[in-house]
């Protein structure tokens, strides 16, 4: 949720709660606009959150499961989510809590286009957009990665191999602490790869599956 909300123009602040009773405090204590209930909740179960909350409260529901759908109506909720979600599915029940709050439709922050060149990681409590037109390559630092920007570095908890998996194709894996970007490599020398000002070294494992992405000519 808080990646999607991200990508939405005119979101304020999110807040988290890991339980029902946290999630009771901060929704009758004012100031939130609508919320997103798992039903699958410690302390106090989504239900009986819901029976608590006012019906003022624009409310969507989420789960595994489509068991409670029917009776989540009762309840008068926007919406009723089935994971996995997809974005433009949050998007619909977004839209639906836009149209009840009296407010315009939810916007994009970034265009569709820009959005299939952006991916969103974690940096501490934040979530920030890394442009991968822009990003020169990653650096594993322990348990986490470092994305090396034109414009600075983010670091994320996340493993490369997760990034290996999710990263397009022009991201290389060079050496087992970084991951590059093909496209944007300005030369290859002394057992380095240079991307501009950054340089990443390449291992003897890596090098001829480096070469062969990049269809270098003998």
């Amino acid at each position: 949720m808080e990646s999607f909300l991200a990508r939405v123009e005119g979101v304020e602040f999110s807040l988290q709660a890991s339980d029902g009773v946290t999630a009771l405090s901060l929704l009758t204590a004012g100031g939130i606009d609508a919320a997103f209930i798992d039903l699958n909740l410690p302390g106090l179960d989504g239900e009986s959150l819901l029976r608590a909350l006012p019906r003022s409260l624009p409310v969507v529901v989420i789960s595994a499961s489509d068991h409670f759908a029917a009776r989540s109506y009762e309840f008068e909720v926007t919406d009723y989510l089935l994971k996995p979600i997809t974005f433009p599915r949050f998007m619909q029940a977004l839209r639906r809590v836009q149209e009840r709050l009296g407010g315009p439709p939810p916007k994009l922050a970034i265009s569709n286009e820009a959005m299939e060149q952006t991916i969103f990681v974690k940096d501490g409590t934040r979530i920030v957009p890394i442009d991968l037109t822009k990003l020169l390559m990653i650096k594993a630092e322990s348990n986490y990665s470092q994305f090396i920007t034109d414009e600075g570095s983010t670091l994320s908890l996340i493993s490369m191999k997760r990034l290996e998996e999710i990263l397009p194709a022009n991201f290389v894996r060079v050496h087992r602490s970084y991951l590059v970007n093909c496209r944007r490599i300005t030369k290859i020398e002394d057992g380095s790869v240079h991307l501009g000002k950054a340089v990443a070294p390449i291992s003897q494992g890596q090098r001829e599956e480096l070469l062969m992405r990049l269809r270098v000519i003998n």
